[in-house]
């Protein structure tokens, strides 16, 4: 589908064998859903791409549990049949000696367009320095009768938080070999893929334009102070590249289109008298303030949404272990992962971590 400005060396086990670089990118297969006949185009993010030299595509099984969606890959376990449950269908493993793996194929130009696409991944870059895995402890409380809203004073809170998120720099690499992604178990043979593509015969050099103000000056003809302020505050995420000539059109995504809010934002449930509101709070004291006549996924779900197309997209946002927020196939934790905003969890009765509770006190104070 699209290439990204990263790649990563990848180190065989034996440590004396030398690394391999391999490009990062975001790839496209077709899976054929046995139970439905229907055909699904699964969207893999930030994974490696080996071009020819394999004749399969590798995922991360974490990554695809990071992202949300439950993945089983324990042949031993007799609860439970391994496969990745998403939304729409389950994708059934099989065993082939001690490796797992399920059937898929290159999809044709008619599918991308028309078959529905399942994001397996995020799109947040997947940093092996920085990720963390781990359970998410769930608290189930009562809609109404929450112990918080009778909680003694709660300690006072830093004020001091952390400031904005550094860019991170990533380094231009050059992708040698095939540049062109080739299709998982493409069938040359086969006339049901007579559409799908071959590698073009021309290939740009410029794959990867650097954004710099030296070079947004040249081609704007504007000065470098100019330059250094747009760049400041342009609101371009998530830029695709690809190589020209395009193969095919890309599907737009409107959620790169929304403003990036810099800064830690935090979101908590506020009871007052029996009912309740969705608050997102910054040291700054800013309110949003959602009111809500259940406490429930249908309703603390799209508070997020709302925030969203009011304001914009927050960079970071702290949140407690309730489950409506942070259960499994909540449309809170889908509007996250879809949106890409790097989010905390409070730990079990640490609410200093949350500083939208000292919002709320202050609030109702």
């Amino acid at each position: 589908m699209s290439y990204t400005p990263r790649s990563a060396d990848v180190y065989a086990y034996d440590p004396a064998l030398p690394p391999t670089n391999v490009p990062i990118v975001s790839g496209a297969t077709a899976y054929d859903c046995p139970q439905s006949g229907n055909t699904f185009i699964l969207i893999f993010n930030e994974a490696l791409y080996y071009g020819n030299r394999l004749d399969h595509s590798l995922i991360n099984p974490n990554q695809v549990r990071k992202f949300g969606i439950p993945l089983w890959d324990n042949p031993f376990d007799e609860m439970r049949n391994i496969g990745i449950k998403t939304k729409p269908i389950f994708v059934a493993l099989k065993a082939k000696g001690t490796k797992l793996l399920f059937d898929l194929r290159a999809p044709t130009d008619q599918e991308l367009a028309n078959r529905p696409h399942i994001d397996m991944t995020s799109k947040v870059p997947w940093n092996l320095g920085t990720v963390q895995l781990g359970k998410v402890s769930i608290v189930h409380e009562d809609p109404i009768d929450d112990p918080r809203s009778n909680e003694a004073e709660l300690r006072q809170l830093d004020p001091i938080m952390q400031g904005m998120n550094e860019w991170r720099t990533v380094q231009q690499t050059i992708v040698d070999g095939e540049r062109f992604f080739q299709q998982v178990g493409r069938m040359d043979d086969d006339a049901r893929f007579a559409d799908v593509p071959v590698r073009p015969s021309f290939v740009s050099t410029e794959q990867h334009t650097k954004a710099t103000a030296e070079n947004l000056s040249e081609r704007q003809g504007i000065g470098l102070h100019r330059a250094r302020a747009t760049l400041r505050s342009t609101l371009q995420r998530g830029t695709r590249s690809a190589i020209l000539p395009l193969a095919r059109r890309y599907r737009a995504d409107r959620m790169f289109l929304r403003p990036r809010l810099k800064g830690k934002f935090s979101t908590d449930t506020a009871y007052f008298n029996h009912k309740a509101s969705q608050i997102y709070f910054h040291k700054s004291g800013f309110y949003s303030c959602h009111h809500l006549s259940k406490v429930d996924d249908k309703q603390v779900g799209p508070t997020l949404k709302k925030f969203i197309a009011d304001y914009g997209i927050p960079e970071h946002l702290t949140m407690d272990g309730a489950a409506v927020q942070v259960g499994r196939n909540t449309s809170f934790m889908e509007t996250i992962n879809r949106a890409a905003i790097n989010y905390h969890i409070s730990r079990p009765y640490r609410p200093e971590e949350n500083p939208a509770k000292g919002g709320i006190r202050e609030l109702k104070r």
